[in-house]
């Protein structure tokens, strides 16, 4: 027995920011509500998008690892000097 495969087509425009708008009834169908969560993923050359079901998944970070990122964020001294004078020269 042949298994039909219901193939659905629409062209969408990439809007700013990468931004796409996945028609109403397909919205509709899969259940996509304004402002929440939905999971992409890239396979070969496609990308696949997945409702969410459940809460989303999200890291916590440790003190420490925070306190890694504010470290690796801040300017060197050198480099915040020079920025430092050039504001006050602005104002």
């Amino acid at each position: 027995m042949k298994q039909m495969i219901d193939i659905q087509e629409e062209w969408l425009r990439v809007l700013t920011k990468g931004m796409i708008t996945i028609p109403k009834s397909w919205r509709d169908e899969f259940g996509f509500k304004e402002g929440e969560m939905i999971k992409a993923r890239k396979l070969a050359d496609k990308i696949i998008i997945d409702p969410v079901s459940g809460p989303v998944p999200y890291r916590i970070y440790s003190s420490t690892e925070l306190q890694q990122f504010i470290n690796d964020d801040k300017l060197p001294e050198s480099l915040r000097k020079k920025i430092d004078r050039k504001f006050k020269k602005k104002q």
